[in-house]
């Protein structure tokens, strides 16, 4: 085994770093604290270590102070524990300080209680640690319990709207001219659909179901059943759908538990829970609360789910002509969360999609429609003006994808912005409002 950890240790450092299109994500190299990086599968999180490797090599840092290590490498077996690892790395480099050392172990998540290991080395070997993985629940949670104060978590997503028309070197700054304009919203109808996954940008579109069919599976079976022994795919899969299938809407635990008994499938509610709980925790899913004072009173109500990635609603082939609306919601759910966690949605009699709080910022009232016309003009406004009144200081935004009525109808507390515009002035000023 100490054979083949040095086989993978000087392999790496023989070879050159593969091409990567840099990241929009400030991670710092010298905090003495143990840095995560957390995300989806297949988001970019190993090419983003390639970036922070090079970053370190132009200041001067040789690449044998370098160690990284993939511990999903099917060659690896800690039977014998782990100190072979290190014991591995100091055979090839006998005079290496090692509190010099800078080491890099992707996707740690895949090897029993990691976290007392990375422990031990903060504490005795190097504070020049970096971690990826692809677990929010089980990094989070063994993060706070096993690591606290020793470490800093980032997330990095698939590619936000900026960072794809960057892949595909496309002038995000320029909305003037009548070219790359036109560039931007040709790009922008692929994003909608097919989502940001960086494998995906430049591949042709009939490859992109399957591809992402593959992450699907994967979450599925490694993240999922492997990992939490789940032993009924067939539930798994349901459950999963339900909630894809969801994805911007109410969705209710009681509901489903329902529609599964009268399928003659008994499982019981607490199952239910922690299986969704599971899923949630991949990066495939998520949700938002029902925005209210009494955190109580958020957690019983109902939640709304919203995808991570437009294109995970591919990888169960949803028709998307159903609603392009509601790949124009999620589409700005993620751009929201790019941006903070603190997200909820409001409604009683009323609603209104999003009620954001950011750190620095009132309160932002968000309003999604794919056109805002005469149909539906009176039940968006309506939404928006009654979350006002909730939220005194709150400001109000409606993010549409076409105006079918005169701007002069619209009241003048409300701001109106195009979908595409909108995330390119969000990434520009770090701002939810125009």
């Amino acid at each position: 085994m100490k054979q083949i950890l040095k086989t993978i240790i000087k392999d790496f450092h023989l070879r050159p770093l593969p091409p990567f299109k840099p990241r929009h994500l400030n991670v710092p190299l010298d905090l003495g604290k143990i840095i995560t990086i957390i995300g989806p599968r297949r988001a970019g999180k190993t090419w983003y270590f390639f970036q922070l490797i090079a970053s370190l090599e132009k200041l001067g840092i040789k690449r044998e102070q370098i160690f990284y290590l993939n511990f999903e490498d099917e060659r690896l077996d800690f039977d014998a524990g782990y100190d072979q690892i290190l014991d591995a790395y100091l055979e090839l480099y006998p005079d290496q300080k090692l509190d010099d050392l800078y080491i890099f172990f992707d996707e740690i998540q895949g090897i029993p209680e990691w976290e007392k290991y990375i422990r031990r080395l903060y504490d005795t070997v190097s504070r020049k640690i970096f971690l990826t993985g692809s677990n929010a629940k089980m990094l989070s949670k063994e993060i706070a319990t096993s690591l606290r104060g020793r470490s800093l978590s980032f997330e990095i997503m698939p590619l936000s709207f900026p960072e794809f028309l960057s892949f595909r070197s496309i002038d995000s700054k320029d909305v003037s001219s009548t070219k790359n304009r036109a560039k931007i919203k040709n790009s922008f109808d692929e994003y909608l659909t097919w989502g940001g996954y960086p494998e995906l940008v430049d591949m042709e579109s009939h490859f992109k179901a399957n591809i992402l069919q593959e992450y699907f599976n994967v979450m599925l079976y490694r993240d999922l059943m492997d990992r939490y022994e789940i032993r009924d795919a067939s539930i798994l899969k349901y459950l999963i759908k339900r909630l894809i299938g969801s994805f911007t809407k109410e969705f209710s635990v009681n509901k489903l538990y329902n529609d599964l008994k009268s399928r003659g499938i008994r499982i019981g509610k607490d199952s239910i829970y922690r299986l969704i709980d599971q899923i949630f925790s991949v990066y495939m899913v998520t949700y938002v609360e029902k925005y209210d004072p009494a955190v109580v009173k958020r957690e019983m109500s109902n939640k709304k789910i919203y995808l991570y990635d437009n294109g995970i609603a591919s990888a169960i082939r949803y028709t998307f002509s159903e609603d392009r609306g509601k790949l124009l919601e999620n589409f700005v759910f993620t751009g929201i969360r790019n941006t903070t966690e603190a997200i909820f949605f409001l409604k009683n009699g009323y609603e209104c999609d999003f009620v954001v709080f950011p750190e620095t910022e009132n309160p932002v009232l968000i309003q999604v429609t794919e056109t805002l016309h005469q149909n539906n003009f009176s039940r968006e406004i309506n939404g928006l003006e009654k979350a006002r009144k909730r939220l005194k200081n709150g400001r109000s935004l409606l993010i549409t994808g076409d105006m079918a009525v005169p701007f002069d109808m619209l009241p003048k507390w409300v701001e109106v912005i195009t979908a595409y515009e909108w995330l390119l002035r969000q990434q520009k000023h770090s701002t939810l409002m125009p």
